[in-house]
C-alpha cells in the first residue's frame, strides 16, 4: 500500500520560476525563440582559474570525501576573505562549507528551529526560505517589506508580529527579488529584536551605484552569515556555499553535515579556493557587465510603462510594477511568454504581500537578448 505524504508537504510550494522555465523550454522545443529573463543564473562561465583548479583536482585524484566542515584550505581562504575585505578576524573553525547555500539553510533550520517555531522571513523574499522552515516542521512567518520603505525590513514591520520565541530572522542582502541592500543601521536595529539573525549574502559583491560591500559579521559574533560561490563566481552547478556561525554552534553544524551530506563536493571545494584567491578581476568584469544590463533593462521597462520606483542596487534583478497593465502577475507572465516569447517570473513566486502587481526580470542574459526582449515587449504591450 503506498505511503501517505507527511503533513508538512501540505504547505510546500512549487518554485514558480522553474515552472516558467520549463514552459519556456517547451516552447523552444517547438522552434520558438524565447528571451530568458526569468532565471537567476549567471550566463557567464566560471573564472578560468576555477576551471583549471577543478580539472587539476580531478587529475590529482582529489575526488574523495573531505572533512564535513570543508577542506582546511577553503575554510582558511574564506577566513582570509573576511579579513582582507572587511578587516574581520573570522576563525576558520567557525566556517562550515556546504552543498550550496541551500545546504547551509538546511543545516541552520535543523539546528535552530523546533517543530512549530516561528521563522521570520521577508515578503517578498526568496521562495525557498519558507519551505526550508517547513522541512523541519517550523512555521514560516512572512514579514512585509514595502516599496515605500525601499524594500527594507524595518523594525516597524517586525512590531506587527510576535517575535518572542521566533527561532530566527532571515534577511537577504542584496535581496532576491528586489535587488535591495539592507543598510548597516537597519541590521543594528533588527538585532535589537533579540531574534537570532541570519544574513544571506549570496549576492554580496554584485553591487552598483557606489554601494560599498558590507557583511553583517562586522556587527557581532552572534550574527550568522550565509554566502557562496553560485552567483558572483558563476559557479551554480558546483553546489558550493558556506555559513559562518558562532562558536557554540560549530559542533552541532559538524554533526548535521556529517549525517545530511557527509561533505560538499570535493572538486568544487578546490575550485572555491581558486575563486577566492584569483577570481576578483573576473568578478569585477562580470559586475560591470551586469551594471550595463541593469541600466538597459531599467530604462527600457520604464519607457514601456512598467514601474521601477526603487532601482535595484545589488544582485541581478529588477522587480517591476505591472499594475499599469494587469493585477494578475501570473496570467501576465504566461501571456508574455506565450505571446511575446519573453520569460519573466511572477511576483507571487516570492510571497503574497502586494506581489500580484509585480514581475521579476533577471538581467542574466546578454545586452543583445535584453534589447530583443524589450522590442518584443513594446510590440506586445501596444496590443494589450
Amino acid at each position: 500500500m503506498p505511503g501517505s505524504l507527511a503533513r508538512r508537504m501540505d504547505g510546500f510550494t512549487s518554485f514558480i520560476v522553474m515552472d516558467i522555465l520549463e514552459a519556456a523550454i517547451a516552447l523552444e522545443r517547438q522552434g520558438r525563440d524565447v528571451v530568458h529573463l526569468e532565471i537567476g543564473e549567471p550566463d557567464f562561465a566560471p573564472p578560468p582559474p576555477v576551471i583549471d583548479a577543478m580539472q587539476k583536482a580531478l587529475a590529482d585524484g582529489r575526488t574523495h570525501y573531505t572533512h564535513s566542515m570543508g577542506i582546511v584550505e577553503l575554510r582558511e581562504a574564506i577566513s582570509r576573505r573576511y579579513h582582507d575585505e572587511f578587516g574581520l578576524d573570522v576563525h576558520p573553525d567557525r566556517v562550515c562549507v556546504t552543498t550550496g547555500t541551500s545546504g547551509a539553510f538546511i543545516l541552520l533550520f535543523s539546528a535552530m528551529a523546533n517543530p512549530g517555531d516561528p521563522v521570520l522571513v521577508t515578503d517578498p523574499g526568496y521562495p525557498c526560505y519558507p519551505n526550508f522552515a517547513r522541512v523541519v516542521s517550523a512555521r514560516p512567518v512572512p514579514v512585509p517589506v514595502r516599496e515605500e520603505d525601499a524594500f527594507q525590513l524595518t523594525p516597524q514591520s517586525l512590531d506587527e508580529f510576535e517575535t518572542k520565541g521566533a527561532a530566527l530572522l532571515l534577511v537577504s542582502s542584496p535581496a532576491n527579488p528586489t535587488g535591495a541592500i539592507t543598510k548597516p543601521e537597519t541590521y543594528k536595529r533588527l538585532l535589537q529584536s533579540g531574534v537570532p539573525l541570519v544574513s544571506d549574502e549570496i549576492y554580496q559583491g554584485l553591487l552598483y551605484d557606489d554601494e560599498r560591500p558590507f557583511t553583517a559579521l562586522s556587527l557581532c559574533d552572534e550574527v550568522i552569515v550565509v554566502d557562496g560561490f553560485s552567483k558572483r563566481y558563476a559557479m551554480t552547478g558546483s553546489r558550493l556555499g558556506w555559513v559562518v556561525v558562532p562558536r557554540h554552534m560549530v559542533r552541532a553544524m559538524n554533526r548535521l553535515a556529517q549525517n545530511l551530506y557527509i561533505s560538499a563536493p570535493t572538486v568544487s571545494q578546490w575550485g572555491g579556493v581558486a575563486a577566492l584567491e584569483q577570481g576578483r578581476p573576473y568578478v569585477e568584469a562580470m559586475r560591470q557587465e551586469y551594471d550595463r544590463r541593469r541600466r538597459k533593462l531599467i530604462d527600457g521597462l520604464r519607457s514601456l510603462g512598467f514601474g521601477v520606483a526603487v532601482e535595484p542596487t545589488g544582485a541581478f534583478y529588477v522587480y517591476a510594477d505591472i499594475s499599469a497593465f494587469s493585477e494578475d502577475c501570473f496570467s501576465f507572465c504566461m501571456r508574455m511568454l506565450n505571446e511575446a516569447y519573453v520569460a519573466a517570473t511572477p511576483g507571487t513566486d516570492f510571497g503574497s504581500f502586494r506581489t500580484n502587481r509585480y514581475v521579476r526580470f533577471a538581467y542574466t542574459s546578454g545586452i543583445d537578448r535584453i534589447e530583443t526582449g524589450l522590442q518584443r515587449l513594446s510590440a506586445w504591450i501596444s496590443k494589450l
